[in-house]
């Protein structure tokens, strides 16, 4: 969503609205108590049944307090469902972007209360637009029928803005960063049915028209550009087959089990693609919470494209979902390999947190990848729940890499 910004300004201003008035008006008590028990301490009037200062407060008044936080907490939570959240932000390829964004997670169970089966579906919406009238649109689906028979994905994107881009390769420099214009639409669905156990397998299909792909004006071609931008541009498409095993407890936030998935897919002239080639990627995850609900999260994952791949479409470090210290593209080949490791705790009340690394590179073949070529990646970040009944997050994270460090904010996990 809010991704990859060197300075990124969320706007809240909500969150202070809703209710503020009313906690204001119903918490005078309590801070009256704070401000006599500091004035107490100052002057040594202490008595022994102030030492604990919450001891001295009437167990009513503790809850009331309690129960005034939740009321706040059930405002951003009405405000999340029904209303999108505006942003701001700055870069230096953009000038100030305005835009908004609006998630919600819900299940298909048809109103049958008693359903505890189903998994969590979620739809997110985006989009933005610039003073160097830049634009995005996006909208990304993820559905899980009823009792969990079948799941369907579906995303649509419609760009017109920059990139920063570095070459190809996995050495590429900080000093190589040019500016890369692109404009397209791209969509993306798989329907896959549920086999047998947690396990489902289903057909994919992609598109992508890239009519606008070059640099920006006045910046250089390097001799280190293993392609010509300028023929990369025209249209992709694909057919391809999926294999998805859920284990995970919830989808959307996942405290224990084990998720995997793999997808061949193939882009051919039959299909309306201007380019020929074949595109496998692997993604496993591990959850476990050992003890007071703090969980462990694990991911290994791989693409590999070979043939005539358009240099926007190669397999890629970075972003808001993966080596998040890396900005998106930032090392981009044929093949990428990653892990990630990621701790997730809660703080108190709604707020939890997260500290989190990750290792990738990128190479022309498997057979290129050594340990001695990873970059690594390094970060924590604050949790807010904003959907306490299906445990969506809205999450704040500040990553670094060797040479680059971004924040970002975006809903659900990484991963």
């Amino acid at each position: 969503m809010l991704s990859k910004i060197s300075t990124t300004f969320f706007v809240a201003i909500f969150i202070v609205n809703v209710s503020a008035q009313s906690f204001e008006n119903q918490s005078d008590e309590f801070v009256n108590n704070v401000l006599q028990y500091e004035n107490q301490n100052k002057q040594g009037q202490l008595s022994s049944d102030s030492l604990m200062f919450f001891d001295s407060i009437p167990e009513s008044q503790s809850k009331s307090t309690i129960d005034k936080l939740n009321k706040i907490n059930n405002a951003v939570e009405w405000y999340m469902k029904y209303f999108p959240v505006p942003y701001v932000s700055y870069s230096s390829e953009t000038n100030l972007l305005f835009g908004v964004s609006k998630y919600n997670a819900f299940t298909l169970n048809k109103g049958d209360k008693s359903d505890s089966i189903t998994q969590p579906s979620s739809i997110n919406a985006f989009g933005y637009f610039t003073l160097n009238s830049q634009q995005k649109i996006a909208l990304e689906s993820n559905l899980m029928f009823k009792n969990n028979k079948a799941l369907w994905t579906m995303n649509f994107y419609l760009t017109n803005y920059p990139l920063q881009y570095y070459g190809v390769g996995n050495n590429t420099k900080t000093e190589d960063k040019r500016t890369l214009i692109t404009s397209d639409w791209q969509i993306s669905t798989s329907y896959l049915f549920k086999t047998w156990r947690k396990w489902y397998v289903g057909p994919s299909f992609d598109f992508y028209d890239y009519y606008k792909v070059e640099l920006d004006e006045g910046e250089q071609k390097l001799p280190t550009d293993s392609v010509n931008l300028q023929n990369n541009m025209g249209n992709q498409g694909a057919l391809g087959i999926k294999v998805q095993m859920e284990g995970r407890d919830n989808r959307l936030n996942a405290k224990s089990g084990l998720y995997f998935e793999a997808g061949y897919h193939i882009f051919r002239k039959a299909i309306g693609s201007e380019f020929k080639y074949n595109y496998f990627h692997g993604d496993i995850r591990y959850y476990v919470t050992p003890f007071r609900k703090i969980t462990i999260a694990t991911q290994l994952k791989t693409e590999s494209k070979q043939g005539d791949v358009p240099v926007q479409s190669l397999a890629f470090l970075g972003g808001d979902y993966s080596t998040r210290g890396t900005y998106f593209g930032r090392y981009r080949d044929k093949v990428s390999l990653l892990t990630e490791l990621e701790l997730r705790f809660p703080v108190y009340w709604i707020f939890g947190g997260t500290v989190f690394n990750s290792i990738g590179q990128v190479a022309p073949s498997y057979s290129k990848l050594a340990f001695k070529n990873f970059h690594y990646n390094y970060g924590f970040g604050l949790r807010v729940k904003v959907d306490s009944k299906n445990n969506v997050n809205l999450r704040f994270d500040y990553a670094i890499s060797s040479d680059q460090q971004f924040f970002i904010i975006n809903f659900a996990e990484a991963f």
